[in-house]
């Protein structure tokens, strides 16, 4: 294995694996910037990025030894939902005490990736060398919140985000609005552990959802995200705060709220 510095960031790869190891390094600087001056968030004082050929291989080898040796015995409850999850994913992003652990899978296994819930969101992209680089902005974003242990919408809404704002244009098609606005049922978002056992148009939705919903609240009140991200605080209080800072009712926010985003963003057009 191969080691790389950058920042306070180590990048692990196999020698073969060079070509991806340097497109993430030169996405990582940026990637962080964004980070700090549009949310206010760090990265981890450990985290370690690795180029990720393998579910089985990623876990064990992201994991300090202590870790291992729970993995290895409580292998039949997680292994289901990691070989689940694998075809579909870009990479994932591992919390392990005070490490972070980011996986990313190079441009010939991105790829092959099943793309069956990534088309009905994403503008595509052609080019897996710029995929692998947003893949890894949107990652450390989450790597620099996972201390937060954000709900899943705000998590994924503000990497999103956050990539659109590194590549320079909207990563989310506009179609997916009118996807949004259909979707039923309207219900308080899911956590990970409940996303990871749905469909995948809910799937979808979900994430979608995140985005526009963060794109909004950026539109109608800025700053008010990043003074949410500067202190651990529950779903709860996230939902109370919102929900007031825009004038709705708590009570039934997340039935009304995707009406609202779509209606806006709508009239606004492109």
């Amino acid at each position: 294995m191969k080691l790389s510095v950058i920042g306070n960031i180590a990048l692990v790869f196999n020698p073969g694996e060079q070509d991806t190891a340097d497109l993430i390094s030169q996405a990582c600087e940026k990637a962080i910037t964004l980070a700090q001056e549009n949310w206010g968030l760090d990265p981890p004082e450990n985290c370690h990025i690795y180029v990720m050929t393998s579910w089985l291989g990623f876990v064990f080898q992201s994991a300090p030894w202590p870790w291992r040796i729970l993995l290895a015995v409580t292998m039949p409850f997680w292994c289901f939902r990691a070989r689940r999850t694998w075809p579909y994913s870009a990479a994932w992003t591992q919390r392990y005490g005070m490490r972070v652990a980011i996986g990313v899978k190079p441009p010939r296994l991105l790829a092959q990736s099943d793309k069956s819930i990534g088309v009905r969101m994403f503008v595509e992209e052609k080019d897996m060398k710029v995929n692998v680089q947003h893949v890894t902005c949107h990652e450390l974003v989450h790597a620099c919140s996972a201390h937060l242990r954000l709900p899943v919408w705000l998590n994924e809404g503000i990497a999103t985000v956050t990539t659109d704002r590194f590549s320079g244009r909207p990563t989310i098609r506009w179609e997916t609005l009118e996807f949004m606005r259909s979707f039923m049922p309207k219900a308080v978002p899911p956590t990970y552990r409940q996303l990871s056992r749905m469909d995948g148009e809910a799937i979808a939705y979900h994430g979608m959802r995140g985005y526009w919903l963060v794109r909004y609240l950026e539109e109608k009140r800025p700053g008010f995200l990043r003074g949410m991200l500067s202190l651990p605080r529950d779903p709860k209080t996230i939902e109370r705060e919102m929900a007031s800072e825009l004038g709705m009712e708590q009570e039934d926010f997340w039935v009304k709220i995707d009406e609202v985003v779509v209606d806006h963003f709508e009239r606004k057009g492109r």
